[in-house]
Order: structure tokens, then sequence, then C-alpha cells
């Protein structure tokens, strides 16, 4: 679910003098927009991680219990001795999967980002700043008004990047904690598969 901020949602502080909002373009202030628009599209790209591993999973998942499929029933053949210790590892198996699919279904629970505001109301918050930079002052020439209402209009958009930026960042974390020990009990699944297919085929079961 994608959640969006509202410009009204993010106030600068009080302005100071007019020519304060005098549109800086150099290098400095461009460099630090940039850092901020590159931290910010990073977090919305690293919400969509969990949706692009689910293929792991899924295959993991898959050969897992195939696997089981296979070698359980085979272990009649094996002696006791050997078939309790075996069957007791998958029996594990299948509860780290579980645990996997758990883990994996409270990351994708918690997707959803914050985003800024939708066009339509960046659009009519820059016309409501450009009124109200023109009726506080009055006395400015056009150019000066510009570099105002461009430098607020910035100002409010690097902002609500900065906020949204935090938020996501923070349910990022928690996403990529959840899908890490998802993948842990997952990767512990298919070694006990795989050790337990070797036991089985030692034990004679599988022919």
């Amino acid at each position: 679910m994608e959640e969006t901020l509202s410009p009204g949602r993010v106030r600068p502080e009080p302005d100071p003098e007019a020519a304060a909002y005098l549109a800086d373009t150099g290098a400095t202030q461009a460099y630090l927009e940039g850092y901020v628009r590159q931290r910010f599209l990073r977090e919305l790209d690293d919400e969509e991680t969990v949706i692009r591993s689910l293929p792991f999973y899924a295959t993991g998942t898959g050969a897992t219990f195939a696997a089981i499929a296979v070698a359980a029933p085979q272990l009649r053949q094996a002696a006791p001795s050997f078939a309790v210790p075996i069957a007791a590892a998958f029996a594990l198996d299948v509860v780290l999967v579980v645990v996997s699919i758990a883990c994996l279904l409270a990351a994708l629970v918690r997707r959803g980002v914050l985003d800024v505001a939708p066009e339509a109301e960046l659009l009519r918050s820059a016309g409501q700043v450009a009124q109200d930079t023109r009726e506080q002052f009055a006395d400015a020439t056009p150019q000066e008004l510009e570099s105002i209402i461009l430098a607020r209009v910035r100002g409010s958009l690097v902002a609500q990047m900065i906020v949204a930026t935090a938020h996501n960042r923070e349910a990022n974390r928690q996403r990529k904690t959840w899908r890490n020990r998802a993948f842990v009990a997952l990767v512990g699944a298919l070694l006990l598969t795989i050790g337990g297919l070797v036991a089985t085929f030692v034990a004679g079961g599988l022919r």
C-alpha cells in the first residue's frame, strides 16, 4: 500500500528575508538535491526486493517438499536406527519451511511506501505558494518573485523526499530483517533435505 505526503504536512521554518529564497543553482545545491533524490529512489526500489525474491523462496520450498515426498516413503526399506533420525530431520525440514513462509509473509505484510504528494497536489501547492509569495513580497521584481517561488517549491519537494526516505528506510529495514530470517530458515531446510537424501541413500532406502 502506498501513502503520499501532502505539501502542507511538511512545513518549513518561518520565512526569513526575501534574499534567502533566491534559488541557488550552484554545484553544492545541485549535489544535495541530487543526493536526496537518489536516496529517495533507492528506498523506493528496495521496497520491491521482497517481491523480486519470491521465485527463490518458491523454488526452494517446492524442492524441499518434492525431496521429502520422494525420500520419506523409501525410509521403510532402511533400518530403524537410520530411519528414525532421518525422519526426524525431514520433520524439522517441514518446520523450517513453515518458519520461512511465516517470515516471508511478515515481510510482505509490511510492504508499503510513503511517496511525495501526487502531481495534482504539487501543482495546486505551487500555485498557492506563488500567490502567498506575491502577497508577502509585493515590492519584489518579477525575477526576484520567480526565484523565491522556485526556491520555496524546491524546498517543499525536497523536504517531502527527506520525510518519505526516512519512513521508507525504517520500513525497508524491518522487511529485510524478516526476509533474512526467511532466507536462513529456507537454507537450513535445503541443507537438511540434502543431508536427509544422502543419509537415506547410504541407509539403503533409495535404490
